[in-house]
């Protein structure tokens, strides 16, 4: 499947690519303009005692529909799914802004998610499918800066508005790439959904939803409640049992929400775990790094909060040129992997020497490598994955990637929770414990990489071969 399944014009592929990463843009200006003014925003309702809850309603939307949207696309058609879903988040991101109590609040951001969920992928969907597979790296590279423009954008805009008393307008600005993207988007691609009978397994939907509500939630809160509190436990394992029934009904479905045969296509799985491996230690520079420089290296919050800087540059200017250089030579989609995978783990193993005489700048440096792999990650394994999938599987198969990444991220603040907890729980404000904890937690996370670094040397390397 080299050539593009919807042939447009020059002038309309632009249209709908520069719509695509229009979508990208919201959804990342959706969620950091969510969890900068959350805060105030419950504070205003005196509403601050549901602020964990409001978090997890918004992931729940999301993780839910995320392997949905795939099926939604095929049944209504990419444009039409897009029309739909921006409907719904303009209305809920108004609902949003205009709540004065916290149940509307909470099915507004409901509502959001739900929406967001349901276009997630298309934007990685279409790119696939309105280009030729030499030119989908580059794409990639595009909506991986417009991935990091958008979570700077959204973080500044929305900080600056609430600084001057419009705390609600905030929550509208990532409308204003939305629209714009939903009518390029709508205008421009034209309405093709799956040929052949397609229909929605409302039974298989229904399942997935309640596994993933099951499996999701207790994972969410393990990180506070510990694994085996009861209220963990117990629906994990319901949801697990759950997984198990999902995957029989599944397999006797003709035309199931996710088709099982994709777990058959050991090229897919691999580049499966890969994602999943890939994403795995994005907890440790989002909370243990500031936590790290602000409680071991006795820096300040400002200090604590720059660590990204210099990465967040690197993403945004990196992929593009990265995707081109990929998209040359079929071995380059494994060299990228390599990249992925190594300049993930060198500077996991460098942090896990952390100590009160460490400095910043190191920090800095140390994270700003992972912006490098993480620029070659995000141009190269969609990409393979979606080389690796049949024409009627591309919606499904990429929806359910962004789920494992998703995934991957829940697991690891998980692992990451327990294993910083076995350094601390002892006295968790003693700095040299916390100072052993935040090192064991970038030790495991280097571990983890290492070992995605050994796949894709001794097994995906053999699937790019030029």
């Amino acid at each position: 499947m080299s050539q593009p399944s919807i042939l447009l014009s020059k002038s309309k592929r632009i249209m709908v690519q520069i719509g695509c990463i229009c979508l990208i843009l919201t959804i990342q200006m959706f969620g950091l303009t969510l969890s900068t003014l959350q805060s105030p925003i419950l504070k205003s309702m005196n509403a601050m005692q549901y602020f964990s809850i409001v978090s997890i309603v918004t992931f729940l939307g999301l993780s839910i529909m995320t392997p949905i949207g795939g099926k939604l696309g095929d049944l209504l058609g990419r444009r039409n799914l897009v029309f739909i879903a921006g409907i719904i988040c303009t209305i809920s991101g108004i609902g949003i802004s205009i709540s004065q109590s916290i149940i509307p609040f909470l099915i507004s951001v409901l509502f959001l998610g739900v929406g967001m969920g349901s276009f997630i992928s298309v934007p990685y969907i279409l790119a696939r499918e309105v280009n030729e597979a030499k030119d989908v790296p580059k794409i990639m590279g595009m909506l991986s800066s417009a991935l990091a423009g958008g979570g700077l954008l959204g973080g500044i805009i929305a900080g600056f508005l609430a600084d001057l008393g419009y705390l609600r307008l905030g929550i509208l600005v990532p409308l204003i790439p939305l629209i714009l993207g939903v009518l390029l988007i709508v205008l421009n691609l034209p309405n093709i959904k799956r040929e052949g009978k397609v229909s929605i397994d409302v039974k298989g939907v229904i399942l997935l939803v309640i596994t993933i509500v099951l499996i999701l939630l207790p994972l969410n809160l393990a990180g506070k409640m510990g694994l085996l509190n009861v209220k963990v436990i117990v629906p994990l394992l319901i949801g697990i049992l759950f997984l198990f029934i999902f995957v029989k009904a599944e397999n006797k479905v003709e035309d199931p929400i996710i088709p099982m045969h994709l777990f058959e296509n050991k090229s897919y799985v691999l580049l499966l775990v890969i994602g999943f491996i890939c994403y795995f230690y994005l907890n440790t520079i989002n909370i243990y790094a500031p936590s790290a420089v602000i409680n071991v290296l006795g820096k300040s919050k400002a200090a604590a909060g720059s660590l990204q800087l210099a990465r967040t540059i690197l993403t945004i200017v990196l992929p593009v040129f990265v995707g081109t250089w990929i998209s040359k030579r079929k071995s380059n989609y494994w060299r990228a992997m390599i990249i992925a995978t190594l300049f993930v783990a060198i500077p996991m193993i460098g942090l896990s020497f952390t100590s009160q005489n460490t400095s910043l700048i190191f920090y800095i440096v140390m994270i700003s490598i992972t912006g490098i792999a993480e620029s070659f990650r995000a141009v190269s394994i969609t990409p393979s994955a979606q080389s690796y999938l049949d024409s009627k599987d591309l919606g499904v198969g990429t929806s359910l990637l962004n789920f494992i990444n998703t995934l991957s991220g829940l697991i690891a603040a998980l692992v990451f929770g327990m294993v910083y907890d076995l350094k601390t729980k002892a006295n968790p404000q003693d700095v040299i414990n916390i100072m052993h904890g935040v090192n064991l937690v970038y030790l495991t996370a280097a571990i983890v990489t290492a070992f995605g670094l050994i796949i894709v040397i001794f097994a995906v390397k053999k699937l790019f071969k030029d």
